[in-house]
């Protein structure tokens, strides 16, 4: 998931630069376009698996990713435009989704798509008891 991802950006950098977009906001561009597909694919496959992933409305969950996207944005332009110039768009480009993608991570994993209580179990029945006859004793 995170090779197409980056393949997605990569392409839109690659795309936008010959259009003559300065590179970092080419790479910037690029990193708006595939967070939409990493959203769709962490909803579909990485988190699936969470209570209330589904639940909660899908327009607050994009604008929750959308937001903590921009944290990632910030780390991966900064990283891609200091380094672009000596190492190359794929070097820079490559470097800088890695620094951003470990924080972007552990923020959707503690926040976004976050585990969800178990509902609780709902208390048993008690067991209805009818008094037991009296005994006679003659």
């Amino acid at each position: 998931m995170g090779a197409l991802c980056f393949a997605v950006q990569y392409l839109a950098l690659l795309l936008l630069a010959r259009t003559g977009l300065v590179r970092p906001l080419a790479d910037g561009a690029g990193f708006l376009l595939s967070a939409q597909l990493n959203f769709a694919l962490s909803t579909a496959f990485t988190w699936r698996d969470r209570r209330g992933a589904r639940a909660r409305g899908l327009v607050a969950r994009l604008a929750s990713f959308n937001l903590t996207a921009l944290l990632g944005l910030a780390i991966n332009t900064g990283v891609f435009s200091l380094l672009y110039p000596s190492l190359g768009n794929l070097a820079a480009s490559a470097l800088g989704v890695l620094a951003g993608a470990g924080c972007n991570y552990l923020v959707l994993d503690l926040l976004v798509f976050r585990r969800r209580p178990a509902a609780p179990a709902p208390a048993p029945h008690a067991a209805v008891r009818l008094p037991l006859p009296a005994k006679e004793y003659s």
